[in-house]
């Protein structure tokens, strides 16, 4: 067996996780070690010496190793064969009594309160929001089926079980997908600090369901732009619509705005999901809605999100956006048809859906749409692309006739 450490983010400057890597007949395990070093601070098998709590962290280290050649030692003396299945069971059960007080003491529900504040620091308010009511259901779960939430109950039996909860409470496949990966990495998250020792979580499998998307012309935002709602906050809540639909900004981006960001033809913003500063191109509409709002409100002002997403459907059934729209969602394999009026679906967030659809109508290259919006990858950009029928008819004749 070749035993080797790496970091799990070799170039980042504060803390990360040590990982211990065994190979074993060409197949490798891969698993933390519960220690987090600089990567500064770290020779390649061990913490520097002058580092923060090097001796512990080195015997954490060393316990880890000393596990592994115990297991392989073992299997030689009995004579029995040994591979990466025994091994991955026999290390986790070694190595996880650290923490088995700990484990009984404390079950799924309470450390998933420790889960939440900890990825405070790392994530977005809405994904901590999703996170706790991710956790509301698995309590309430609980509850009506009298389930104990301890780490060694999530087992594939657990996961069935809930499956058929969610089902019966008619949630689409989407939402149920959403959940079992917040719960996966919940499990890992507990799984490194040693909680519990439970891996037929990882065996879980996640619903993935394309969500359907209201398709925007631009006939219909244009109508939008150019209508007085003869009312302060709607005409408001409109220009931050339109404001998304020409720069493809998210509205909290919008939202974290100053006045220092606002340049005569750029924009430069420190885009809070992508962690990064993007330069955005500023077409006359944007400027217009800044200027105007800056001379009446001396900033760009925006109410809340939850206003905004009120009103936006309000502001869209007034300018005639009221076609009878029927999608057929999936709960299991259960059909459930959803119909609603096409103003019923639509938030905030279409304003980025119809940006970038309509730049890539228009001629512009993906790559640099990209480039605004901030996506790093083809599969993400792509849930965005929303079409309407009559797009894709006239693009059909358009190039038939050539």
């Amino acid at each position: 067996m070749n035993i080797a450490f790496f970091l799990k983010e070799p170039t980042k400057a504060t803390e990360t996780m040590v990982y211990v890597s065994a190979t074993l007949k060409g197949q490798r395990l891969k698993r933390s070690t519960g220690v987090k070093v600089k990567p500064s601070q770290w020779t390649g098998t061990k913490v520097r010496q002058l580092a923060p709590e090097s001796a512990t962290k080195n015997l954490k280290i060393e316990n880890t190793v000393k596990i592994l050649k115990e297991i392989e030692r073992e299997y030689l003396l009995k004579e029995q064969p040994l591979s990466k299945e025994i091994l991955e069971k026999e290390f986790e059960h070694k190595i996880t009594p650290v923490n088995t007080t700990t484990a009984r003491k404390k079950d799924v529900l309470s450390v998933f309160n420790e889960f939440i504040d900890a990825r405070k620091q790392s994530v977005s308010e809405n994904t901590i929001k999703t996170y706790k009511t991710c956790k509301n259901h698995l309590q309430t779960f609980s509850a009506e089926m009298k389930f104990d939430m301890s780490f060694q109950n999530i087992t594939l039996n657990f996961y069935d079980e809930l499956l058929a909860y969610f089902i019966e409470k008619n949630f689409y496949n989407s939402t149920i997908g959403k959940y079992v990966t917040i719960l996966k990495t919940f499990m890992n998250w507990a799984g490194e600090r040693r909680f519990h020792n439970n891996m037929e979580f990882k065996k879980f499998l996640v619903f993935k369901d394309d969500s359907e998307k209201i398709k925007l012309t631009p006939e219909i935002v244009e109508k939008l732009r150019t209508t007085d709602f003869e009312d302060d906050y709607s005409n408001i809540v409109r220009d931050i619509f339109i404001f998304s639909s020409y720069t493809g900004l998210r509205f909290v981006d919008i939202q974290n705005m100053r006045p220092e960001d606002v340049t005569e033809d750029f924009l430069r913003l420190h885009i809070k999901k992508a962690k990064e500063m993007l330069d955005i191109p500023l077409l006359d509409v944007p400027k217009e809605i800044i200027k105007a709002h800056t001379e009446r409100y001396g900033r760009l002002k925006i109410p809340t999100n939850q206003f905004c997403n009120r009103e936006i459907k309000k502001l869209f059934e007034t300018i005639g956006f009221d076609d009878k729209i029927r999608f057929v969602k999936y709960s299991g394999k259960n059909e459930i048809t959803v119909e609603k009026n096409a103003h019923d679906y639509l938030t905030m967030h279409y304003g980025r859906v119809f940006f970038i659809t309509n730049s890539l109508i228009n001629g512009m290259n993906e790559e640099f749409i990209r480039e605004i919006t901030g996506h790093k990858d083809y599969k993400s950009f792509k849930k965005y692309v929303q079409f309407s029928r009559e797009m894709v008819a006239d693009s059909l004749h358009s190039a038939w006739k050539k």
